[in-house]
């Protein structure tokens, strides 16, 4: 009876991370930012964080009593296990975080090559201080109304003009287009 309540609790858990990765995701390709994604986008890190926990939960009670058992007899095995249990609690945060990470790639990479539209531009600043990365200013129109991008700074200083690439559908996808032809031309 608790090996099919462990398995109800995983499980619960990894539908609770797989609904939030899909919100998460959601709130990442939306054109435009208001608040009330903005508050979904906390409402589902909070529901991949406890996806996680609940995930965990029968390999934490488990962890618990092994380290009952040896907690007056063997430390270093105890210690041992507690590292060990440590690391594997940090997986799903990972996972989590790498299939998010591979999506968006994904959705941007996608979004380009399906309703790409190339512009060519004028940088018009570049953000500068100790931590930032330097990333280039632009401004393009797209429906009449008149939208900023921005992109790392690449080999472009302020003042030159280059052609970018952006999504039709969601402008705020964009990438140098030589860059993005030099990536696209290396998948194929």
């Amino acid at each position: 009876m608790q090996f099919v309540k462990n398995i109800t609790i995983s499980l619960s858990g990894l539908i609770l991370t797989i609904i939030g990765e899909y919100l998460v995701f959601r709130v990442y390709t939306h054109i435009e930012f208001d608040i009330v994604f903005g508050l979904l986008g906390i409402i589902s890190f909070i529901i991949i964080f406890t996806g996680c926990i609940l995930f965990l939960t029968p390999f934490f009670n488990l962890w618990i009593e092994l380290d009952k058992q040896l907690k007056s007899t063997q430390s270093k095995y105890r210690n041992l296990i507690n590292v060990v249990a440590f690391f594997l609690s940090c997986i799903p945060f990972i996972v989590a975080g790498k299939v998010f990470y591979y999506y968006t790639g994904k959705y941007h990479t996608e979004q380009l090559q399906q309703n790409g539209v190339v512009t060519k531009v004028k940088i018009k600043s570049e953000i500068t201080g100790n931590n930032s990365r330097h990333d280039l200013y632009f401004d393009f129109i797209h429906n009449g109304e008149k939208w900023e991008g921005s992109l790392g700074h690449w080999k472009y200083e302020v003042g030159d003009s280059v052609e970018i690439i952006y999504s039709s559908e969601n402008p705020n996808e964009v990438s140098y287009y030589e860059l993005f032809k030099a990536e696209y031309n290396s998948c194929q």
